[in-house]
């Protein structure tokens, strides 16, 4: 009688583990996808924000798709502008940054946009910026690539983008020129002279 009991808690087990496994997994999941996302949320947030107070000309953030063949080019992070916003989206993602998420650096996906185009960049108009992260999220567990969720890889893309009006122009009384963001490489080589 006893042997009976026992065989079958074990079928009863093989039926009901797989189960508990994938409420179990997808708890873990979803909690990470909505951690990943208040994260990435968060650091959009933190761009805005010095998007508002530096917002960088449109022209410097076309170098980003389209860089000069200029040998001075410092690099889309190059203008202080942009720096200071990337720097604000990094400081809330450490979860992100370096090896955990397969290497992935948050700053890689991050687009800073003027909606209504580069001429609203006065106090007049007083913009809006946007910055918006472009962000994939890898499961920790296999859960989303068994059910394929999110493609074979069991890749979420979490796309965020915040939009603050603008407060300054990037007035810095230290520079030279007391201009901290730079039209172009001519202007950048004279704000960095």
């Amino acid at each position: 009688m006893g042997r009976r009991h026992s065989a079958q808690s074990i079928v009863e087990m093989a039926f009901v583990m797989p189960f508990l496994l994938l409420v179990l997994f997808g708890i873990m999941e979803f909690g990470y996808v909505i951690y990943a996302y208040s994260t990435v949320s968060q650091a959009a947030r933190n761009g805005a924000e010095a998007a508002a107070q530096v917002p960088p000309y449109e022209s410097w953030l076309n170098y980003r798709q389209n860089p000069p063949g200029d040998g001075d080019y410092p690099g889309f992070r190059g203008d202080n502008c942009v720096n200071t916003i990337m720097a604000a989206v990094e400081t809330d993602t450490t979860l992100f940054n370096g090896g955990i998420n397969q290497g992935r650096n948050v700053v890689d996906f991050v687009t800073i946009s003027y909606p209504n185009g580069g001429d609203t960049r006065n106090l007049r108009d007083r913009g809006p910026i946007e910055v918006t992260i472009d962000y994939p999220v890898t499961g920790i567990t296999p859960l989303f690539q068994l059910l394929r969720f999110g493609g074979s890889t069991g890749t979420i893309n979490l796309r965020v983008t915040q939009r603050r009006s603008l407060e300054n122009l990037g007035v810095d009384p230290t520079r030279p020129a007391g201009m901290a963001c730079a039209r172009d490489m001519a202007e950048w080589r004279e704000l960095n002279q």
